[in-house]
């Protein structure tokens, strides 16, 4: 039994001074203020693949999010996708609609239409630009999220990016005739 008690004692010391030195949460609402995106180093305990991350995002905006537990941010940029992506499909359908068949047997836009159906594909082109645009935002903040994430995680897991060690070394070296001790330092930086 004091085993026991001696254990949740250290526990809570131990969980007490992390919490002192890292954020309480991982949502990157909070971790944003602690780590910038722009000193990331790739690292091995690294939870989530930038690239892959910004990949999955510019394909399906918000699913990076999503896998990253960012869910608000995830519903914002599919949400937004699917409403323009629906936009286009509906103004899309209705140029289509506009679409008949001439007395010349050739498909084609009767003249009292072409204005309204240029006027809608106008506006399916730039529905589209706002899709690529949304997507390439979705991408980027994925990835600035995976970024301080990864941040974090190095931390946590005391693994970082970057260490330094130095060495001592000592050795014989020839002078001359003679053999002569010399003493060093060996700067060990590892990225």
């Amino acid at each position: 039994m004091k085993r026991i008690i001696t254990l949740l004692v250290l526990a809570a010391a131990c969980t007490a001074a992390y919490a002192q030195k890292a954020p309480q949460s991982a949502s990157y609402s909070e971790l944003k203020n602690y780590y910038k995106a722009s000193d990331y180093v790739k690292s091995a305990v690294d939870p989530y693949s930038v690239f892959w991350i910004g990949l999955e995002s510019f394909g399906a905006p918000g699913t990076g999010q999503f896998i990253m537990k960012e869910t608000g941010r995830g519903w914002a940029f599919l949400g937004s996708s699917v409403a323009l992506a629906t936009t286009t499909s509906i103004l899309s359908q209705n140029v289509v609609n506009m679409i008949e068949k001439g007395a010349d047997g050739k498909w084609n836009i009767p003249e009292a239409s072409k204005d309204k159906a240029n006027g809608y594909l106008a506006a399916v082109g730039g529905l589209m630009v706002a899709q690529l645009s949304v997507s390439i935002w979705s991408c980027i903040d994925a990835v600035k999220i995976a970024k301080v994430k990864n941040q974090y995680y190095q931390d946590a897991q005391g693994k970082h990016a970057f260490s330094a060690t130095l060495h001592p070394s000592f050795d014989l070296a020839q002078s001359g005739s003679s053999v002569v001790p010399t003493a060093g330092m060996a700067l060990n930086v590892r990225f």
